[in-house]
Protein backbone atom coordinates (compact mmCIF):
# COMPACT_ATOMS: atom_id res chain seq x y z
CA UNK A 1 0.00 0.00 0.00
CA UNK A 2 1.53 3.53 -1.43
CA UNK A 3 1.64 6.06 1.40
CA UNK A 4 1.68 9.39 0.62
CA UNK A 5 4.68 11.73 2.86
CA UNK A 6 3.89 15.26 3.18
CA UNK A 7 6.28 17.50 3.92
CA UNK A 8 6.06 20.04 6.16
CA UNK A 9 7.11 23.71 5.60
CA UNK A 10 10.28 24.57 6.82
CA UNK A 11 10.52 26.22 9.94
CA UNK A 12 12.92 29.17 11.20
CA UNK A 13 16.15 29.02 9.97
CA UNK A 14 18.04 28.10 13.21
CA UNK A 15 21.80 29.01 11.57
CA UNK A 16 20.19 33.14 11.64
CA UNK A 17 19.44 32.69 15.69
CA UNK A 18 21.20 35.20 17.92
CA UNK A 19 24.01 33.63 19.69
CA UNK A 20 24.42 35.06 23.44
CA UNK A 21 27.81 34.18 24.28
CA UNK A 22 29.40 36.60 22.58
CA UNK A 23 32.22 34.88 20.81
CA UNK A 24 33.17 35.45 17.47
CA UNK A 25 35.25 32.94 14.99
CA UNK A 26 37.45 33.28 12.77
CA UNK A 27 37.22 30.83 9.99
CA UNK A 28 33.74 28.57 9.29
CA UNK A 29 33.14 26.59 6.38
CA UNK A 30 33.80 23.45 4.38
CA UNK A 31 36.67 21.72 3.72
CA UNK A 32 37.64 18.67 1.64
CA UNK A 33 35.16 19.57 -1.34
CA UNK A 34 35.87 17.98 -4.94
CA UNK A 35 34.33 19.77 -7.92
CA UNK A 36 35.23 20.87 -11.63
CA UNK A 37 36.44 24.06 -11.81
CA UNK A 38 37.86 25.85 -15.18
CA UNK A 39 41.25 27.08 -14.39
CA UNK A 40 43.65 29.93 -15.86
CA UNK A 41 46.82 31.76 -14.80
CA UNK A 42 49.25 29.21 -14.34
CA UNK A 43 51.53 29.22 -17.78
CA UNK A 44 53.02 32.73 -19.59
CA UNK A 45 49.81 33.33 -21.56
CA UNK A 46 46.22 33.76 -19.75
CA UNK A 47 44.87 32.20 -23.16
CA UNK A 48 45.52 28.74 -21.78
CA UNK A 49 42.23 27.45 -19.64
CA UNK A 50 41.09 23.88 -18.51
CA UNK A 51 38.69 22.37 -16.27
CA UNK A 52 40.43 20.86 -13.37
CA UNK A 53 38.94 18.80 -10.28
CA UNK A 54 39.75 20.12 -7.50
CA UNK A 55 39.88 20.21 -3.84
CA UNK A 56 38.29 23.30 -2.61
CA UNK A 57 37.84 24.78 0.86
CA UNK A 58 36.09 27.45 1.78
CA UNK A 59 35.52 29.98 5.04
CA UNK A 60 34.07 32.88 6.20
CA UNK A 61 34.20 34.60 9.14
CA UNK A 62 31.37 34.14 11.78
CA UNK A 63 29.55 37.72 13.67
CA UNK A 64 29.72 37.17 17.49
CA UNK A 65 25.93 37.76 17.40
CA UNK A 66 25.12 34.89 14.88
CA UNK A 67 24.48 31.16 15.46
CA UNK A 68 26.27 29.83 12.31
CA UNK A 69 26.55 30.40 8.67
CA UNK A 70 24.81 29.11 5.54
CA UNK A 71 26.74 26.15 4.18
CA UNK A 72 24.91 25.35 1.07
CA UNK A 73 25.53 28.92 0.05
CA UNK A 74 29.19 28.01 -0.04
CA UNK A 75 28.48 25.43 -2.45
CA UNK A 76 25.86 27.63 -4.22
CA UNK A 77 28.62 30.21 -5.01
CA UNK A 78 30.53 27.61 -6.41
CA UNK A 79 28.68 25.97 -8.32
CA UNK A 80 27.62 29.53 -10.06
CA UNK A 81 30.90 30.68 -10.10
CA UNK A 82 31.03 32.39 -13.89
CA UNK A 83 34.94 31.90 -15.92
CA UNK A 84 38.09 30.83 -14.85
CA UNK A 85 39.33 30.52 -11.67
CA UNK A 86 43.12 32.80 -11.39
CA UNK A 87 44.97 34.14 -8.68
CA UNK A 88 43.81 37.33 -10.70
CA UNK A 89 39.63 36.55 -10.34
CA UNK A 90 40.45 35.07 -6.66
CA UNK A 91 39.23 38.60 -5.21
CA UNK A 92 36.13 38.83 -7.19
CA UNK A 93 35.17 35.05 -5.98
CA UNK A 94 35.62 36.07 -2.02
CA UNK A 95 34.18 39.03 -2.95
CA UNK A 96 30.69 36.72 -3.73
CA UNK A 97 31.29 34.36 -0.61
CA UNK A 98 31.48 37.06 1.91
CA UNK A 99 27.87 39.13 0.49
CA UNK A 100 25.94 35.88 0.35
CA UNK A 101 27.35 35.01 3.81
CA UNK A 102 27.01 39.05 5.07
CA UNK A 103 30.49 38.05 6.48
CA UNK A 104 33.47 40.48 6.81
CA UNK A 105 35.91 38.07 5.70
CA UNK A 106 36.61 35.13 3.35
CA UNK A 107 38.99 32.31 2.43
CA UNK A 108 39.48 30.03 -0.31
CA UNK A 109 42.45 27.19 -0.87
CA UNK A 110 41.61 25.31 -4.62
CA UNK A 111 44.16 22.38 -5.01
CA UNK A 112 44.67 20.95 -8.44
CA UNK A 113 47.24 19.08 -10.31
CA UNK A 114 48.70 21.52 -13.52
CA UNK A 115 50.25 19.41 -16.51
CA UNK A 116 52.78 21.46 -18.10
CA UNK A 117 54.90 20.20 -21.26
CA UNK A 118 58.19 19.25 -20.73
CA UNK A 119 61.15 18.57 -23.47
CA UNK A 120 63.79 15.96 -22.37
CA UNK A 121 67.16 17.87 -21.91
CA UNK A 122 68.77 16.20 -24.94
CA UNK A 123 66.43 14.28 -27.18
CA UNK A 124 64.10 17.50 -26.70
CA UNK A 125 61.05 14.54 -26.86
CA UNK A 126 58.08 16.06 -25.29
CA UNK A 127 55.92 15.00 -22.43
CA UNK A 128 52.98 16.14 -19.80
CA UNK A 129 55.07 16.70 -16.10
CA UNK A 130 52.27 17.44 -13.18
CA UNK A 131 52.91 20.02 -10.61
CA UNK A 132 51.08 20.15 -7.62
CA UNK A 133 49.28 23.57 -7.57
CA UNK A 134 47.24 25.77 -5.29
CA UNK A 135 45.30 28.96 -5.44
CA UNK A 136 44.84 30.56 -2.06
CA UNK A 137 43.00 34.46 -1.17
CA UNK A 138 42.02 36.34 1.98
CA UNK A 139 39.61 38.90 2.03
CA UNK A 140 39.22 41.27 5.74
CA UNK A 141 39.09 45.06 5.88
CA UNK A 142 42.55 45.11 5.37
CA UNK A 143 42.12 44.15 1.58
CA UNK A 144 42.78 41.26 -0.18
CA UNK A 145 45.72 38.89 -0.09
CA UNK A 146 46.18 36.15 -3.05
CA UNK A 147 48.85 33.99 -3.98
CA UNK A 148 49.51 29.92 -4.65
CA UNK A 149 51.80 27.05 -3.19
CA UNK A 150 53.55 25.18 -5.82
CA UNK A 151 54.85 21.86 -4.93
CA UNK A 152 58.70 20.86 -7.16
CA UNK A 153 60.28 17.90 -8.31
CA UNK A 154 63.83 17.99 -8.09
CA UNK A 155 67.02 15.45 -8.20
CA UNK A 156 68.94 16.04 -5.29
CA UNK A 157 73.04 14.09 -5.24
CA UNK A 158 74.41 14.10 -1.51
CA UNK A 159 77.73 16.16 -1.31
CA UNK A 160 79.52 14.16 1.58
CA UNK A 161 78.60 10.76 -0.32
CA UNK A 162 80.28 11.48 -3.40
CA UNK A 163 83.05 13.17 -1.47
CA UNK A 164 83.83 9.98 0.53
CA UNK A 165 83.34 7.17 -2.45
CA UNK A 166 85.76 5.81 -4.04
CA UNK A 167 83.13 5.89 -7.10
CA UNK A 168 79.46 6.75 -7.20
CA UNK A 169 76.89 8.66 -5.34
CA UNK A 170 73.44 8.76 -3.56
CA UNK A 171 71.09 10.46 -4.49
CA UNK A 172 67.52 10.69 -4.04
CA UNK A 173 64.11 12.54 -5.40
CA UNK A 174 63.58 16.09 -3.53
CA UNK A 175 60.75 18.56 -2.96
CA UNK A 176 60.84 22.20 -3.33
CA UNK A 177 57.29 23.71 -1.67
CA UNK A 178 57.13 27.37 -2.44
CA UNK A 179 54.03 29.41 -1.07
CA UNK A 180 54.27 33.25 -2.35
CA UNK A 181 51.04 35.57 -1.64
CA UNK A 182 50.68 38.92 -3.02
CA UNK A 183 48.88 42.26 -2.17
CA UNK A 184 45.77 42.37 -4.56
CA UNK A 185 46.94 45.46 -6.07
CA UNK A 186 50.14 43.98 -6.97
CA UNK A 187 51.63 42.16 -9.97
CA UNK A 188 51.55 38.43 -9.50
CA UNK A 189 53.99 36.13 -11.40
CA UNK A 190 52.19 33.05 -13.47
CA UNK A 191 53.47 29.97 -11.41
CA UNK A 192 55.62 29.06 -14.87
CA UNK A 193 57.82 31.14 -14.15
CA UNK A 194 58.00 30.26 -10.52
CA UNK A 195 58.73 26.93 -11.75
CA UNK A 196 61.16 27.13 -14.11
CA UNK A 197 63.50 28.74 -11.65
CA UNK A 198 63.13 26.38 -8.82
CA UNK A 199 62.97 23.48 -10.71
CA UNK A 200 66.64 24.02 -10.78
CA UNK A 201 67.72 24.65 -7.15
CA UNK A 202 68.67 21.00 -6.44
CA UNK A 203 71.45 19.31 -8.23
CA UNK A 204 68.84 18.53 -11.72
CA UNK A 205 65.61 18.97 -12.75
CA UNK A 206 63.31 16.21 -12.77
CA UNK A 207 61.65 14.88 -16.37
CA UNK A 208 58.83 12.75 -17.21
CA UNK A 209 60.80 11.43 -20.23
CA UNK A 210 64.08 10.66 -20.39
CA UNK A 211 65.54 8.39 -23.66
CA UNK A 212 69.14 7.08 -22.87
CA UNK A 213 71.43 10.45 -24.02
CA UNK A 214 68.55 12.65 -21.60
CA UNK A 215 69.24 10.13 -18.44
CA UNK A 216 73.60 10.78 -19.03
CA UNK A 217 72.74 14.41 -19.08
CA UNK A 218 70.66 15.08 -15.70
CA UNK A 219 72.85 11.89 -13.64
CA UNK A 220 76.27 13.98 -14.93
CA UNK A 221 74.88 17.09 -14.18
CA UNK A 222 73.62 15.73 -10.95
CA UNK A 223 77.20 14.76 -9.72
CA UNK A 224 78.48 18.19 -10.43
CA UNK A 225 75.87 19.98 -8.51
CA UNK A 226 75.88 18.07 -5.51
CA UNK A 227 73.60 19.52 -3.21
CA UNK A 228 72.40 18.80 1.03
CA UNK A 229 68.89 20.23 1.50
CA UNK A 230 70.44 23.22 2.99
CA UNK A 231 71.71 24.04 -0.67
CA UNK A 232 68.48 23.69 -2.09
CA UNK A 233 66.94 25.47 0.33
CA UNK A 234 69.27 28.51 0.27
CA UNK A 235 69.94 28.15 -3.77
CA UNK A 236 66.10 28.27 -4.32
CA UNK A 237 65.78 31.50 -1.51
CA UNK A 238 68.36 33.44 -3.91
CA UNK A 239 65.91 32.51 -6.87
CA UNK A 240 63.09 34.26 -5.35
CA UNK A 241 64.86 36.57 -3.32
CA UNK A 242 66.56 38.39 -6.51
CA UNK A 243 63.00 38.81 -7.85
CA UNK A 244 62.11 41.99 -6.77
CA UNK A 245 57.93 41.08 -7.84
CA UNK A 246 58.10 38.87 -5.11
CA UNK A 247 57.37 40.28 -1.41
CA UNK A 248 57.38 37.38 0.54
CA UNK A 249 57.70 33.50 -0.03
CA UNK A 250 57.66 30.68 2.68
CA UNK A 251 60.31 27.75 1.55
CA UNK A 252 60.07 24.14 2.81
CA UNK A 253 62.46 21.27 1.33
CA UNK A 254 61.97 17.95 1.54
CA UNK A 255 64.45 15.33 0.76
CA UNK A 256 63.12 11.66 0.45
CA UNK A 257 66.56 9.74 1.26
CA UNK A 258 67.75 6.71 -0.88
CA UNK A 259 69.81 5.18 1.94
CA UNK A 260 68.20 6.46 5.34
CA UNK A 261 64.61 5.63 6.46
CA UNK A 262 64.13 9.25 7.29
CA UNK A 263 63.97 12.42 4.94
CA UNK A 264 66.04 15.61 4.91
CA UNK A 265 63.91 19.02 5.68
CA UNK A 266 64.24 23.06 5.97
CA UNK A 267 62.71 25.54 5.70
CA UNK A 268 62.36 29.30 5.82
CA UNK A 269 60.25 32.61 5.55
CA UNK A 270 61.55 35.65 4.04
CA UNK A 271 59.45 38.64 4.25
CA UNK A 272 61.04 42.26 1.66
CA UNK A 273 61.64 44.71 3.93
Amino acid sequence: MNQTVELETPKADPQAENDARGIGLDQVGISNVRYPILISGWELSSDRQETKEALFSLQVSLAAQQRGIHMSRLLETLHHWQGPLSPQSIPFFLEEISERQASANATVNCSFTWFTERPSPQTELPAWQGIETTWHGQKSASGCVIGYTLRIPVTTLCPCSRAISDYGAHSQRGWVKVKIEWQNSDEVIPPREIFDKLQNAGSAPIYPLLKRADERHVTMLAYQQAAFVEDTARRAAQMLKDDLRIPCFQLDICNEESIHTHDAVASLRFTRS
